[in-house]
């Protein structure tokens, strides 16, 4: 008589336990996803602030006699002083301020100094 090869095979059960295992490990990763996503935004704010910040200072480097004043680009206040430094150097301080959407204030700012033309 022939022996009858048995089905080789996942049984329903090993199948629901292997589902339910992988879906509490994505949810456990779901957080860690959400917080990603919020950096990922923090950290592109902060490097478009940045960018206005080096625009305006090499705008003020490139004007003769710079002055101190402030303006709004977008959402961002921004914020520049000009001092005059010792050895007629002048002392250039940026700083930009903007509410996220989270309503948080965040601010960057950046300093240089500049020999007046």
């Amino acid at each position: 008589m022939k022996k009858i090869a048995k089905d080789k095979g996942f049984t329903l059960i090993e199948v629901m336990t292997a589902i339910t295992i992988l879906a509490v490990g994505l949810l456990l990763l779901l957080p860690m996803m959400v917080v990603s996503i919020q950096a990922n935004d923090l950290a592109q704010n902060f490097t478009n602030s940045s960018m206005l910040i080096k625009q305006k200072m090499e705008e003020l480097k490139g004007l003769s006699n710079p002055a101190s004043g402030t303006d709004s680009v977008g959402v961002a206040q921004r914020v520049w002083t000009v001092t005059d430094a010792e050895n007629d150097l002048k002392k250039l301080i940026i700083d930009i301020t903007w509410i996220d959407k989270d309503g948080k204030i965040r601010s960057n700012s950046m300093m240089s100094y500049m020999m007046p033309n």
